[in-house]
């Protein structure tokens, strides 16, 4: 049989939250699962039908993870016609293009690994190639929320990173399945898509290419914290303006306007970083017209990160920070000993770094709540430090700058 398209994010709310292999409570799917739902997609293409949820709890049946890294080789243990072929670091040297170009050419899609941020270093991201078009690859990203698989999305225009193709690739994981080749079909050669039936087209907006880092669309237009976050798509994402006068506000700062996602998530979405899609006539909205105003933008989020075998690591910061993230420095009061920086908000937890006094941290949790805690005793705080990581450290050790 033939591999066909299946995508899958590991942002949908069915699995999001649920704990990522045997990590720790923050090492959820939606966080650190780019790896886990690669292979899903992968596996359901060749018609092994998984979602991120179902495959994560397979593979912890087989002690598939170390901590929450996937055991690339426990798949095999799962489904025995699916081997792993290959598994080839390149961080330091060129991809091996022309072994990834074979198994395409075969029906064998490919899982790599890019850099997922322009920051410093290589904030690790995981996604699954399935066709070549010129000097670039097709691919699932399984980061963004969008299942129009139509809809062809280029390796190098979002993780190119100004490095060259050879080196935009940093691992590659081949998998073959016993059973399934030829040619993968891409979306050009999809089906066409249905003539429009002369009814009226919904008025879209699009997302900003500049928005490399991601949209949320929120239930409300509160940026205080995530809890509110619906969904999060990608630059290039067609929304569905669902307010009679939401055309009138798309690019205008401090506007929100109400949208409706591919997947029919519906929320409020930062005006100024929409953009206009010429033609298309708008639809009737039955639902009342709401226009919240001035506020900051919303804060980004970014693809997580996973290592290649064994420990993910953590999601990449936006370029951008909102108004509103509260900024603390570790205090002198730490000495020349440091601020212990740890996973989770225990002693016990694990270590992720030792913070020099002026370290700047940013918050992430409300900032109402932090700046209570701030120079207590037995609090802690969720930040994020100076190479992306996210973690606690103890309130009493820091202040405000």
């Amino acid at each position: 049989m033939s591999f066909k398209l299946v995508y899958l994010s590991q942002q949908d709310p069915q699995w999001k939250k649920d704990i990522l292999g045997f990590g720790d409570p923050g090492d959820t799917i939606g966080y650190v699962g780019c790896a886990l739902t690669s292979v899903a997609m992968l596996l359901s293409g060749h018609g092994y039908s998984e979602t991120p949820r179902t495959l994560n709890q397979k593979l912890k049946n087989v002690d598939g993870f170390v901590s929450a890294g996937i055991r690339w080789g426990a798949v095999t243990q799962i489904y025995p016609k699916v081997t792993l072929k290959a598994f080839i670091p390149c961080s330091t040297s060129e991809a091996p293009l022309a072994q990834i170009n074979a198994a395409l050419a075969a029906g064998q899609p490919a899982i790599v690994q890019v850099d997922s941020s322009p920051a410093a270093g290589i904030q690790t991201h995981w996604v699954m190639l399935y066709g070549k078009k010129g000097d670039d690859y097709l691919m699932l990203d399984p980061w963004p929320y969008q299942s129009d698989i139509t809809k062809e999305d280029l390796l190098m225009k979002r993780y190119a990173q100004g490095r060259t193709l050879k080196r935009a690739i940093s691992h590659v994981i081949l998998f073959e399945a016993y059973g399934s080749g030829g040619p993968i079909s891409t979306p050009s050669e999809e089906e066409p898509a249905p003539v429009s039936t002369g009814e009226p087209q919904a008025c879209l907006a699009r997302v900003k290419d500049s928005v490399t880092w991601g949209l949320n669309v929120r239930s409300s237009v509160d940026v205080s914290s995530l809890a509110n976050v619906v969904a999060t798509v990608p630059a290039g994402t067609q929304l569905e303006l669902l307010e009679p006068d939401g055309p009138s506000k798309i690019g205008a700062v401090n506007q929100w306007v109400r949208v409706r996602t591919p997947l029919g998530r519906e929320g409020f979405a930062a005006a100024w970083y929409l953009e206009n899609v010429p033609g298309a006539a708008p639809a009737p909205v039955t639902e009342p017209a709401s226009s919240p105003a001035n506020e900051a933008p919303a804060p980004a989020s970014t693809p997580e990160t996973a290592t290649p075998a064994s420990t993910p690591s953590v999601p990449a910061t936006p370029p951008k920070e909102e108004k509103q993230d509260l900024v603390v420095v570790v205090s002198s009061a730490v000495g020349t000993s440091g601020l212990r920086f740890r996973k989770t908000a225990s002693k016990g937890g694990a270590l992720i770094a030792v913070l020099k006094a002026g370290t700047r941290l940013t918050v992430l949790e409300s900032a109402k709540k932090a700046k209570t805690k701030i120079g207590k005793a037995n609090q802690w705080l969720h930040v994020r430090g100076p190479k992306n990581q996210r973690g606690y450290v103890g309130a009493e050790y820091v202040t405000l700058p």
